[in-house]
């Protein structure tokens, strides 16, 4: 995405990071009002991490309050994405336990103490070691739909899944999507009375194309009404690898990003496409500002579409940076930056902000072993209000990563307390640091993603691992 100069670039407003506990990280950013709420995951140990939800300021991103997100007795999943809940102030948040095949609904108030919690097994629908895996969520109606993946016994037969639950969590329907194919549903949009949304589905084609995207909309029965099936644009045959991840409605049509990669990961470019409201392709685009380019988010803006995810120079790459662009009406390339504080730096989420600027959540990993925190959570804030800059820096026992771009800043504030408490005075220094944190596994454990026939049909750990987490564990392992 070099610079093409045919609109103004974002500045770039906070880079800052968040930590609560060793290992720190964040899934998804919610705008409420003049704040942001984001959820991750915060905890001591690398595995096991409690669900963490916290606020800050949305004009500088100081932290506001923090709360973790634990029940007793209950193994707490992976959080994946969160929204405003349906039924009054507070958070509906989605998450997932792969190995255990289960998924989680988590209502907290708006200072994120849990109002209830539901679980939805894969088998409740009567299959025997049935498992059932959670992508997205939105608001329906009065209540949620959660759109992901089932499968049956060993990681067989999965096919898209939409769950419908009412406003206190109580299971409504269970409709499986795209039974003809192995598919996963990926990402959800409201769309009038129905939703639109994008898919993965595995393709019997002996084109080489082994993994496809599907766009789709469907209506309030769960009924699909059209669906397109697509694949990255090349100069020759089609890419194994053609993975959509994320969705975004765009003036009358809608706008996916995700990745195009070639069998064996040599070739990983972020892809971008758009259709207008009939799933009609306007525009696709193959984008590589890194050898490695994954997108991992898309939102939409009164300028063009903005992407976000990640660039590293390999796939075995053990340093990577964060990557943020604006595209215009044709999908060409407007402007891109790399964002980064530590040597691993993921972006999950990317929002439109109400003040025209755009928000990244995401997590940041350094190397050192004797580095506390290991990991933590991330905000970017690019456009829209001006505030004083803030950049965040890897700390001292970090190695510097060749790619990073965050510049010295004064040694972090205290730490806010894990439960809900005012966030200290800042400094005198308009560029001090920023904190509060999330874990190293905010990201899925590639060893929770099914493989073979199952879900993400071999290429969700692939993604995954360059995605990430596998990275963080790669360093850990060998510093």
């Amino acid at each position: 995405m070099n610079d093409a100069g045919a609109a103004e670039e974002l500045p770039l407003r906070w880079n800052r990071t968040y930590s609560d506990a060793t290992y720190n990280g964040a899934a998804s950013v919610v705008e409420d009002g003049d704040a942001y709420v984001v959820l991750g995951q915060s905890g001591s140990e690398a595995s096991g991490i409690p669900g963490w939800l916290f606020g800050t300021d949305a004009t500088g991103g100081e932290g506001e309050w923090t709360a973790t997100v634990a029940s007793d007795g209950r193994q707490p999943p992976t959080f994946q994405t969160h929204l405003p809940a349906v039924d009054g102030d507070g958070y509906a948040l989605l998450g997932v336990r792969a190995q255990a095949g289960s998924m989680s609904l988590v209502r907290t108030d708006a200072d994120g103490a849990i109002q209830w919690w539901e679980t939805y097994e894969g088998d409740a629908d009567g299959g025997a070691n049935a498992s059932v895996l959670a992508r997205d969520a939105i608001a329906a109606g009065d209540g949620y739909l959660i759109a992901g993946a089932r499968a049956g016994g060993q990681g067989t037969d999965s096919h898209g899944l939409v769950v419908r639950v009412g406003p206190d969590g109580s299971e409504r329907s269970r409709t499986r999507l795209f039974t003809d194919q192995q598919s996963e549903i990926r990402s959800v949009v409201p769309d009038g009375d129905g939703y639109a949304g994008v898919a993965v589905v595995q393709s019997s084609s002996g084109d080489g194309a082994s993994v496809r995207s599907v766009l789709f909309r469907a209506d309030a029965d769960d009924e699909i009404q059209w669906r397109e099936e697509f694949t990255a644009s090349t100069d020759g045959g089609p890419l194994a690898q053609n993975q959509l991840v994320d969705l975004a409605v765009d003036g009358d049509g809608y706008v996916a990003a995700g990745y195009a990669a070639s069998s064996s990961f040599d070739t990983v470019d972020g892809w971008v496409l758009s259709v207008d409201g009939s799933g009609e392709g306007r525009a696709t685009r193959r984008l590589s500002p890194r050898p490695v380019t994954l997108f991992t988010g898309v939102a939409t803006t009164d300028d063009g579409v903005v992407v976000a995810g990640q660039g590293s120079e390999s796939p075995s790459s053990q340093a990577a940076v964060g990557l943020v662009g604006e595209l215009g009406d044709g999908l060409e390339a407007n402007w891109s930056k790399r964002v980064s504080v530590g040597a691993v730096n993921n972006v999950r989420d990317v929002i439109a902000t109400g003040d025209g600027g755009v928000a990244l959540a995401g997590i940041t990993q350094y190397r050192s072993r004797t580095a506390d925190p290991r990991s933590e959570a991330w905000l970017v804030k690019l456009g829209g209000e001006d505030a004083p800059r803030v950049t965040a820096t890897a700390p001292d026992t970090d190695a510097p990563s060749s790619t990073a771009t965050a510049s010295p800043t004064p040694e972090p504030t205290a730490t806010p307390s894990p439960t809900p408490s005012p966030t200290p005075e800042p400094t005198d220094d308009p560029t001090a640091t920023a904190t509060a944190t999330v874990p190293a596994t905010a990201a899925p454990d590639p060893t929770e993603t099914t493989d073979g026939d199952g879900s993400g049909f071999g290429a969700g750990a692939a993604l995954a691992a360059l995605g990430g987490t596998a990275l963080y564990e790669r360093v850990r392992d060998e510093d």
